[in-house]
């Protein structure tokens, strides 16, 4: 309790007071009451001298009488709300005075005391009021500033980010392969990639080795934003590791394991950067001279489609994603390709624009892909994927196509 009350007085000591009255019993008492409260307290018996005298960085609070012998209280009232409208300012009057200070009021005084006091608590629970507003006032002030400078830090903080990740879409963009592509077997190329963010977890490429096949991917890493941006900046950079390691895609004897062989290095990877990432794959080639498709899948949702010249159709194939298992359990496959074919593969994304449960998804987008025969332009106007303002996953639709010559 002492040490409280001990605080107390420590705080109202760093509070100056201007008190400006002539002589009298009341301006005695104020004077004593406001001392012995620990404030410490500035005479001025006129307001020429006291307006000449004040500043608000040296008083804090003014009381002052509305009858000085130089000019009226109001006036001084009016002269300190102009140099200081912050600072509080307590009337004297007497009962006579009602009206001067209702008007004192409307000029922005913050109390009033009617003289003759008799009571000293009553000056302390004025002026201990107003001090204590004050106080709380100047902490919200600071406090406001405070806030401001974090809002500040965050905005700069959110701009550098929107920069960082403005420039990590454009390397991303830079990694992805040109679209539309034809090859020289005839064989065109294009994709679609909508990310829902600014980076996208998914990522696609393609080309061509030697004269008659083209290996393409589309890979689709789980989560969303940097961390899956990163991730497929990973599988790329380890496929052109591989790449140049030893020739891939360039015997017919050697496509499987070369197909497989990617799985195996990508789920290693995965594993081994304890990232907790997993990815969906679907890898292929194409042997335009032999007109026969390798392929495998990983995890793939939904699968791929072909389309030829009785519809569309679901590829099959089976394997686990990649990152989670040792093994996953993955296979090749082949497929006979006709004269003129369209080969369509999407990422998980698709599916959430679509109504009704997985199966209901499935067969909707495969009904799509059937109308637009494979044509890139023509199903994602469909999906309405180039109009939608924003998506709940990230978007991607690749495409492969040969026509009879």
């Amino acid at each position: 309790m002492a040490a409280t009350w001990m605080n107390t007085i420590s705080d109202r000591a760093r509070h100056t007071l201007l008190l400006i009255d002539s002589a009298s019993p009341s301006c005695d008492l104020v004077q004593g009451a406001l001392t012995r409260l620990g404030y410490t307290v500035t005479l001025l018996e006129n307001g020429v001298q006291a307006i000449g005298q004040f500043t608000p960085d040296q008083y804090q609070l003014v009381i002052t009488d509305l009858h000085l012998p130089d000019m009226g209280g109001l006036e001084v009232l009016r002269k300190v709300k102009h140099l200081s409208p912050g600072t509080p300012v307590v009337v004297l009057a007497s009962n006579s005075e009602v009206d001067d200070v209702v008007q004192a009021l409307r000029l922005g005084a913050s109390d009033y005391l009617l003289k003759p006091i008799a009571d000293e608590s009553v000056i302390d629970h004025a002026v201990t009021r107003i001090m204590e507003a004050r106080d709380l006032a100047a902490e919200n002030c600071e406090y406001r500033e405070q806030l401001e400078s974090r809002n500040r830090e965050l905005k700069e903080h959110i701009e550098l980010l929107q920069r960082d990740h403005e420039a990590g879409r454009q390397l991303q963009q830079h990694l992805l392969p040109r679209t539309p592509y034809e090859y020289p077997a005839g064989i065109k190329a294009a994709y679609r990639l909508q990310p829902s963010l600014y980076l996208s977890g998914d990522f696609i490429d393609y080309g061509l080795f030697g004269e008659r096949f083209v290996a393409f991917y589309l890979v689709d890493v789980s989560g969303h934003g940097v961390s899956s941006a990163l991730v497929t900046a990973l599988i790329k950079h380890s496929i052109m590791h591989l790449l140049r390691e030893r020739p891939l895609f360039s015997q017919l004897n050697n496509l499987d394991r070369d197909l497989t062989d990617i799985l195996e290095m990508i789920n290693s990877e995965l594993l081994a950067t304890r990232l907790d990432k997993h990815a969906s794959m679907f890898v292929g080639v194409v042997d335009s001279r032999a007109r026969q498709l390798h392929y495998a899948v990983a995890g793939q949702v939904p699968m791929p489609a072909l389309v030829t010249s009785g519809g569309a159709e679901w590829l099959s194939g089976k394997g686990r994603p990649l990152g989670l298992f040792e093994h996953g359990g993955w296979e090749v496959r082949h497929r006979s390709l006709p004269a003129s074919w369209r080969l369509v593969a999407c990422s998980d994304g698709v599916l959430e624009l679509l109504p009704g449960d997985l199966l209901e998804k499935e067969e909707i987008l495969l009904q799509y892909i059937d109308r637009s025969r494979g044509d890139l332009d023509s199903l994602c106007s469909a999906l309405k994927v180039d109009t939608a303002e924003s998506f709940p996953d990230d978007i991607t639709i690749l495409t492969l196509r040969q026509d009879e010559r």
